[in-house]
């Protein structure tokens, strides 16, 4: 993707977002990944909470449990905050080797959600069952949609 679809994508995103919704965002972000799940998740104290979630295979369901961030990916981004984490394949990657849905999801791809003093509250991640590459287009849409949403989070609205 080009700078110019870049912009485009990015104008996109909120137009969609002010049009039908944060959801509707977030399954036109899947749209253009080969990930099964995009979601943005809460953090609230040592839970992961969904906020938005999709299932390409499943587009109706717009639900998923709850879970310990210890047992997300989503770690990796608490832990280092402001930077995005990505495994393309969670079998060859020796950074996650004790991560306890090592075996089960295979692919991620999050970035933070910050407030404007930088303090972060959440997620936005592709995940996958199967392996899945990780380009520097889809962490820019990514990120795109993070300043969007912190925006919309500034502005007195709830995520």
């Amino acid at each position: 993707m080009d700078v110019n679809e870049l912009i485009k994508t990015r104008a996109e995103l909120r137009k969609i977002i002010s049009t039908q919704g944060i959801r509707s965002a977030l399954v036109y972000l899947n749209t253009l990944t080969g990930h099964r799940f995009t979601a943005l998740y809460r953090f609230d104290d040592d839970m992961l909470r969904k906020t938005y979630f999709y299932d390409n295979e499943n587009p109706s369901q717009e639900d998923c449990p709850d879970i310990p961030i210890e047992a997300s990916y989503c770690i990796y981004l608490k832990r280092n905050p402001g930077v995005p984490f990505s495994t393309p394949n969670s079998l060859d990657d020796q950074r996650v080797i004790e991560h306890p849905k090592r075996k089960e999801i295979l692919s991620y791809c999050g970035v933070p959600l910050t407030d404007n003093a930088g303090v972060m509250f959440g997620s936005i991640c592709h995940f996958d069952f199967h392996p899945m590459e990780t380009n520097t287009t889809m962490v820019e849409l990514m990120e795109s949609l993070a300043t969007i949403l912190t925006e919309i989070r500034d502005s007195g609205t709830n995520l």
